[in-house]
């Protein structure tokens, strides 16, 4: 069985596509092209990935 070396959670392309994603939201709901719910619901989105994805570094 290979051993990996544990990544660092900014090391992971799916934190970071979060982030992007956190960022889109905010971005997208500040200039008016969503609602507060559609912003909302892509930020969730976004934040599940992250936080699946470092919970499963550990």
């Amino acid at each position: 069985m290979a051993t990996e070396k544990s990544k660092k959670w900014y090391q992971s392309k799916t934190v970071w596509t979060g982030a992007a994603g956190l960022l889109t939201a905010a971005g997208t709901y500040v200039a008016g092209e969503m609602t507060s719910a559609e912003a909302i619901q892509t930020g969730l989105t976004a934040l599940t990935a992250i936080f699946l994805r470092t919970g499963m570094l550990k």
